[in-house]
């Protein structure tokens, strides 16, 4: 029987899955492509549209998907059914397909992830309430929705350690290389402990926060026209194929899914 948490039309399905089922496609009953408008800002990527077939996948980024019916599946075989979910930084999902939702990828570190987690349960893959469900729905241009909703926020998330601060300034300004060496020095800190402190405050090892900062970068390069050559160059990527298999893993789809599905 599902189980339905209070204040709230979510529901919980258990499933049976085997260890090969989860890393295959999460597929829906109705094949669909992803089809919509994507929209990038200073912490954040945000998708507006049809969501279709995706890899199991894990990010740094926190992630708040909204629409009329949302189903994400965890790697253990559960299904989250409901209209907004909240899916933690590390926490391996799939995104079923959808005929209609608004998805935002946060930077951890954000005061716009920490703020809207501040409203949730601590859960790996959360309810949202039904009041940020709606904002996320409202018909507004992206990055106009994302400013009205970063201004309401009450900015009083806990500050971070400085000296994982001053490794994520140093990140903002290189990705080539190895950046987590550069971050370490910069931070003043050995790179197991910089790994350690990232992944007490966000869930994460440094390292993700790495991979989550150079898919971004490329896909803000794509989204400005440059080819997949030049944007695994500016990402920091060793080559094309690199940019593929890390933006696979880390959103579920290829550079060229993600270019087909803004087209």
């Amino acid at each position: 029987m599902p189980i339905v948490p209070a204040g709230g039309d979510h529901r919980r399905v258990g499933l049976q899955t085997g260890h090969n089922d989860r890393l295959k496609l999460c597929k829906g009953a109705v094949s669909m492509q992803w089809q919509g408008e994507f929209a990038f800002g200073d912490v954040w990527l945000a998708f507006r549209g049809v969501s279709a077939e995706n890899r199991f996948h894990a990010h740094a980024a926190v992630q708040f998907v909204a629409g009329a019916s949302i189903s994400v599946a965890d790697e253990t075989g559960r299904e989250f059914v409901g209209p907004g979910w909240a899916i933690r930084s590390g926490v391996r999902h799939c995104l079923r397909p959808a005929p209609a939702l608004m998805l935002v990828l946060a930077d951890p570190q954000s005061r716009l992830a920490a703020d809207l987690l501040a409203e949730l349960e601590p859960d790996p893959i959360a309810a949202l309430p039904a009041a940020l469900v709606d904002e996320l729905s409202e018909p507004l241009r992206i990055r106009d929705l994302m400013v009205r909703l970063q201004q309401r926020l009450p900015g009083g998330a806990t500050p971070l350690d400085p000296r994982l601060a001053a490794a994520l300034r140093h990140l903002e300004q290189q990705t080539a290389g190895d950046t987590v060496a550069a971050a370490s020095a910069a931070s003043g800190l050995s790179p197991s402990r910089l790994r350690a402190l990232s992944q007490a405050q966000f869930g994460v090892p440094f390292g993700k926060l790495v991979m989550w900062k150079k898919v971004r970068v490329a896909c803000l390069a794509m989204a400005r026209g440059a080819n997949l050559v030049d944007a695994s160059l500016d990402a920091g990527f060793a080559d094309q194929a690199h940019l593929t298999r890390t933006m696979a893993d880390v959103i579920g789809l290829t550079p060229g899914e993600a270019r087909s599905a803004a087209s």
